[in-house]
C-alpha cells in the first residue's frame, strides 16, 4: 500500500510539472521587445522628478540632433523623427522615452542574446516542435494514475487536486508580484537616474523591482486565463471533497447512533431474559419445595 501511494504521488507530480511546462511554453521571449518593454516599465515606476530629469536630457539630445540633421545615421534619423513627434504633442513623455530607447538599441540585438534567454528560447522551441510527444506522455501518465487508483470518484478528485496544484504554480508568483507592488511598491528611480550618470544602479529595491517587472512580462493573457481556470477547477474539487467528507462524517455518526441503539436494545433484552430466567428458577424452586413437602406428608 505504501509503494502504491508513492507511485500515485510521483505520477501526480509529473502531470503537474508537464502541464505547467506546456502552458508556459506559450511564452517565447522576444529579447528586443522584452528589453524595450522593460525600459518602459523602468520609466513608469520611477519618481516624477527622475522622469522629468530624463525627459529634459532627452530633449537636449533632440536639440543637438536638429543641429546635425544633415549628417545623421538611419538610427539617429528615427530618433529625430521621435523628437519631432514629441515636440508636436503626438506622443507623451513615456512614449517619447520608450521610442528613443527602442531606436537606440542595436538592430542586431536578436543575434547577440546569450545566457538565460538564449537557452530558454531553445528549450521552448524544442518543446513546441515536439508537443505531440508531450501530450502522449501526459495521456500515459493520466491512464497510469487511473490504473493505480482504480476508483472513478477518487480519480476525479485526484485530477481536481492536480488542477489546484497547477493553478497554484502558475498564479502564486503572479499574485505575489501584485501583492509586492501593492504593499511595497516598485521603485526604479535609481536605475532610471543611472542611465544618465546619476543614481545608484546597485540599489536593492530598484534591482528587485526590475527583476519582478521582467518576470511579470512573461505572463500573457493565455497563461493568466489558464492559471485562473485550473485554480477554479481545483477549488471546486476541494469544496466537493469537503462536502463528501462532511456527508461521510454524518453517515458515520448516524451509523454509530444506530449501532448504539441496537446494542442498548440487545442489552435490555438480555437483561429482561435474565430477569425472566431468575423468576422461572424461583418458581421451580418453590414447586420443588412444595412437592418435597407433599411427599414427606404422605410418608408420615
Amino acid at each position: 500500500m505504501g509503494f502504491k501511494n508513492f507511485f500515485i504521488s510521483i505520477t501526480k507530480s509529473l502531470i503537474v510539472l508537464l502541464v505547467a511546462t506546456l502552458i508556459f511554453s506559450s511564452v517565447t521571449l522576444n529579447f528586443p521587445d522584452l528589453i524595450k518593454g522593460l525600459f518602459g516599465d523602468i520609466f513608469e515606476y520611477a519618481s516624477p522628478d527622475a522622469q522629468k530629469q530624463v525627459i529634459s536630457n532627452l530633449a537636449e539630445t533632440c536639440s543637438s540632433l536638429n543641429q546635425q540633421s544633415n549628417s545623421l545615421t538611419p538610427d539617429l534619423s528615427k530618433i529625430g523623427s521621435v523628437c519631432k513627434d514629441y515636440k508636436s504633442g503626438k506622443i507623451n513623455d513615456k512614449e517619447f522615452f520608450f521610442d528613443v530607447i527602442g531606436n537606440s538599441l542595436p538592430s542586431n540585438m536578436e543575434t547577440q542574446q546569450i545566457g538565460f534567454f538564449d537557452r530558454y528560447n531553445k528549450a521552448i522551441n524544442y518543446l513546441n516542435s515536439n508537443k505531440l510527444i508531450y501530450f502522449l506522455i501526459l495521456m500515459a501518465l493520466i491512464i497510469a494514475l487511473y490504473l493505480l487508483i482504480t476508483d472513478i470518484k477518487l480519480f476525479i478528485l485526484s485530477l481536481t487536486g492536480i488542477s489546484f496544484s497547477i493553478g497554484i504554480i502558475i498564479m502564486l508568483p503572479y499574485f505575489a508580484i501584485l501583492a509586492y507592488e501593492k504593499f511595497i511598491g516598485f521603485d526604479t528611480t535609481p536605475i532610471l537616474s543611472s542611465l544618465f550618470g546619476a543614481g545608484n544602479v546597485f540599489d536593492f529595491k530598484a534591482i528587485a523591482s526590475v527583476i519582478l517587472l521582467l518576470f511579470l512580462r512573461t505572463y500573457n493573457n493565455f497563461i493568466i486565463f489558464m492559471g485562473i481556470l485550473f485554480l477554479s477547477v481545483g477549488v471546486a474539487g476541494k469544496v466537493y471533497s469537503w462536502k463528501l467528507k462532511k456527508q461521510g462524517r454524518k453517515a458515520e455518526t448516524k451509523t454509530e447512533k444506530k449501532l448504539e441503539k441496537r446494542a442498548k436494545k440487545f442489552k435490555e433484552a438480555k437483561k429482561d431474559k435474565k430477569g425472566r430466567d431468575r423468576k422461572r428458577t424461583a418458581k421451580e424452586i418453590l414447586d420443588e419445595l412444595e412437592e418435597t413437602h407433599k411427599r414427606k406428608t404422605k410418608k408420615d
